[in-house]
């Protein structure tokens, strides 16, 4: 399966646009691991439960990776994981950046 996924031509020219990053994930995820299902994003009400603790929006991409990954930890888990979205904050220390 991966050798038919060619990494340096699926981003030769870069990726245009949002949804050309996305149909990366999905192709990337399908020849290196498994294909991404469509009932493994985080659930819209655990997202705006996330929100509503955080007092702020998430960001668009932020909202969109949760939703397509959400709970594929064998893609999100290793090198910096990305956290669930009960576990985000906002570093006030650092001029409140979300974490």
């Amino acid at each position: 399966m991966v050798d038919e996924f060619d990494v340096a031509q699926a981003l030769r020219g870069g990726i245009p646009d949002r949804a050309r990053a996305w149909a990366f994930v999905r192709e990337f995820a399908a020849a290196w691991a498994e294909p991404l299902a469509d009932n493994v994003g985080t659930r819209a009400e655990e997202l705006e439960r996330a929100e509503e603790m955080l007092g702020l929006t998430l960001p668009t991409a932020l909202r969109a990776a949760y939703s397509l990954l959400g709970t594929r930890h064998d893609l999100t888990g290793n090198q910096d994981p990305m956290l669930r979205p009960s576990e985000l904050f906002v570093h006030d220390e650092f001029g409140g950046v979300l974490v």
